[in-house]
Parts: C-alpha cells; sequence; structure tokens
C-alpha cells in the first residue's frame, strides 16, 4: 500500500513539474511576442532609456496592471517636432492616430504632454506620449503596451 501511495505522489510531483514549465514556456512566449511587437518602434540612437518596466505574461494575473503590459521612457535630449516622432511610428505595420500636431503650446506652463499617438494591433493597445517638462527643454517619449480591456 505504501507503495502505491509513494507512486501516486511521484506521478502526481512528475505531472505537477511538468504543467509549471509548460504553463511557464507558454507565458514566456506571449511575453517575448509582445517585447517584438514594441520593437517595431523605430526608437532613434541618440533617445536614452530613461526607465522600462515589463510586467510578464502570468497564469494568474493579481493586480491593477494587467499582463503582459510594458512602460519604456526615453530622454530624448531635444525639444522634437512632428517630423522626430512620425518617423518613429511609421513602420509598426498599424496605424497610429495622432491626437494633435507635436509641437508645445506656446500657453503651456510647466509639464505639458504634448502629443500623443494610440493604435490597436491584435490583442494589444499602443500609446505613444510625448511630454515636454518646459519651453525649449528636452522632451520625453514614453512608450505603453497593454492588452485590449
Amino acid at each position: 500500500m505504501k507503495r502505491i501511495i509513494g507512486i501516486i505522489l511521484a506521478a502526481v510531483l512528475v505531472v505537477g513539474v511538468g504543467t509549471f514549465f509548460v504553463v511557464r514556456s507558454a507565458e514566456d512566449r506571449v511575453t517575448a511576442d509582445m517585447l517584438s511587437r514594441a520593437g517595431r518602434f523605430a526608437i532613434p540612437a541618440d533617445w536614452k532609456l530613461a526607465q522600462e518596466v515589463v510586467r510578464p505574461e502570468r497564469f494568474m494575473c493579481i493586480s491593477t496592471n494587467p499582463c503582459p503590459s510594458l512602460y519604456r521612457q526615453w530622454d530624448t535630449g531635444k525639444e522634437l517636432m512632428a517630423n522626430n516622432v512620425t518617423p518613429v511610428v511609421s513602420g509598426v505595420g498599424f496605424e497610429m492616430k495622432a491626437d494633435r500636431p507635436c509641437q508645445r503650446p506656446s500657453n503651456a506652463i510647466g509639464v505639458a504632454t504634448i502629443c500623443s499617438s494610440s493604435g490597436t494591433e491584435g490583442e494589444y493597445n499602443y500609446m505613444l506620449n510625448v511630454t515636454s517638462p518646459a519651453p525649449n527643454g528636452p522632451q520625453t517619449v514614453t512608450l505603453i503596451v497593454r492588452p485590449l480591456q
């Protein structure tokens, strides 16, 4: 009887470990696919990556943040114009709609979002925001990728 219980426990352990690795492998593929899609944005080499948060796919995603998701922010080191932003989104393979021309309003005070582009492809929403901390100052660009809700 002890031998049968031992065999059953060993079988359960082997199945559990195997299931864990199969699920983890599938989660990693989903995360890699999202990161690959985000890599299609043509970020200029002179922009410095300031922050990156990757929330990987998980079987149980217990949080207010969806998974998988991506947040990347770059310091551009300069003031951007529309001709600096358009090439970033032009080769992604789907339409990114801009909310307005990418130029800081003359009456803006303090930190201002000067333009945003958004689009949807497959099961993801994409947002690209350009923020200006001050007139004539270097701007930041933020890319957010989240699953459709």
